[in-house]
């Protein structure tokens, strides 16, 4: 017989290290969790939120610590890195506010942040907002979605065999389309 309260522990600490990890998955699946009863909306909630602000932290802090060394290191890093930080030099706070939401830009914002030297407080303020932001919007689309999202699931697990044949037809048709012409003009070059 499965511990009711092992397993609700487990599910907080997973939504915690999931949103450590870049976690929309482990939010969205935390909160279907509380909205079926296994544990607290606001508990769900909060271990997501402190998962995202300690690596949003982390990556914060290693871009101010190290980031200038490792861009000067790497002269092509430094030229991409010296043409993105044109928008982050126009708009800052618009991008840390709004950050968690630029799927893909969490952890370029972050390193950008410590590099140009955004102070602590701003920091903290900015990143607390846009984690707040994050975890509010997948709470709320996680929290009122929950029914229509297990019907989904309960849905591809009845079909999974004709999912699976579509995706790795669609895999097979961008690696042929896409990677392999792509690959076969690489190795040309070196001719």
């Amino acid at each position: 017989m499965i511990d009711v309260e092992l397993f609700k522990s487990c599910g907080l600490v997973a939504t915690f290290l999931g949103a450590l990890l870049e976690g929309e998955v482990s939010m969205l699946t935390s909160v279907i969790g509380s909205r079926l009863g296994y544990y607290n909306l606001g508990l769900a909630l909060f271990f997501g939120f402190m998962g995202a602000w300690i690596a949003d932290w982390f990556k914060y802090i290693v871009g101010r610590t190290q980031g200038q060394k490792l861009l000067n290191n790497k002269p092509k890093l430094k030229a991409k890195f010296d043409k993105a930080s044109v928008w982050f030099d126009k708009h800052p706070f618009l991008l840390l506010t709004f950050y968690k939401l630029m799927f893909g830009m969490t952890t370029v914002i972050m390193v950008m942040a410590g590099v140009k030297g955004i102070s602590y407080t701003r920091f903290a303020i900015h990143t607390g907002i846009s984690i707040m932001i994050w975890v509010g919007l997948l709470g709320g689309v996680g929290y009122f979605c929950a029914e229509s999202m297990i019907n989904n699931f309960n849905f591809v697990s009845d079909h999974k065999l004709e999912f699976f044949g579509i995706m790795s037809t669609l895999i097979f048709l961008y690696w042929f389309f896409v990677k392999r012409p792509y690959r076969k003009e690489c190795l040309d070059c070196g001719k």
